[in-house]
């Protein structure tokens, strides 16, 4: 990821460069409205920055990189119209200057929002998704324990009972609730005791029975 931003970096410096390059070669009069209008730009590539390096700073995970996509689309978008009402107003720049500062404040502050509104989308879609990531964990960590078990177990019997419990555990409802604490402190407890357990097929047929009302009341709350 540290050369992929340092590469949009130096992208975004040539593109720099090359913008006063034609701004100052290109024969044209600097008035009022070229100058408006070339701070404007100035300030259209330092957004870039802002938002580039906001994007690259929470691309922890793959998701986390695709949400990032559209903010930085939004700024190049606003750079190239920023380019493109420069490139009017230095080839007009008898234009009244109001004009300049009118079009390149819209601009600005329309994309000002845009970026304002889509990474507040973005921060919403992981807060949600770590919500998610809380409520299956009971699940998951259940099936973890019980498989550690299962490898652990020495009786034949045992052992198959334990694998049904892990396909029972694998196919439940995934997502957990308040509502589900009481049950689900019954599981993890009857879990608890199979480590030290010598009558292990009744906690299991316990566990099972446990499990089945556990989903019953997850169809529910749906």
């Amino acid at each position: 990821m540290k050369k992929n931003k340092g590469m949009a970096y130096a992208i975004l410096g040539i593109a720099f460069i090359l913008f006063n390059t034609l701004a100052f070669v290109i024969p044209a009069e600097k008035t009022l409205t070229f100058w408006i209008a070339y701070i404007f730009t100035v300030i259209a590539f330092a957004v870039q920055i802002g938002v580039w390096k906001l994007a690259f700073s929470k691309a922890e995970t793959p998701k986390s990189k695709f949400l990032g996509l559209p903010i930085i689309h939004i700024g190049v978008v606003y750079l190239i119209a920023q380019l493109i009402a420069f490139a009017v107003f230095m080839a007009n720049s008898a234009l009244q200057a109001w004009i300049a500062v009118v079009i390149s404040v819209l601009l600005l502050g329309v994309s000002a929002i845009c970026l304002i509104t889509t990474e507040a989308g973005r921060d919403e879609i992981n807060r949600v998704e770590e919500k998610v990531q809380q409520k299956v964990f009971y699940i998951k960590a259940l099936q973890a324990d019980v498989e550690i078990l299962a490898e652990q177990e020495t009786d034949k019997d045992t052992k198959t009972a334990l694998a049904k419990l892990i396909e029972a555990i694998r196919f439940s409802d995934p997502m957990s609730n308040e509502i589900l604490t009481e049950v689900e402190t019954q599981i993890k407890d009857k879990v608890a005791e199979l480590k030290t357990a010598e009558n292990k097929s009744a906690i299991i047929t316990e566990l099972n029975l446990l499990l089945a009302e556990r989903n019953k009341k997850a169809k529910i709350l749906k």
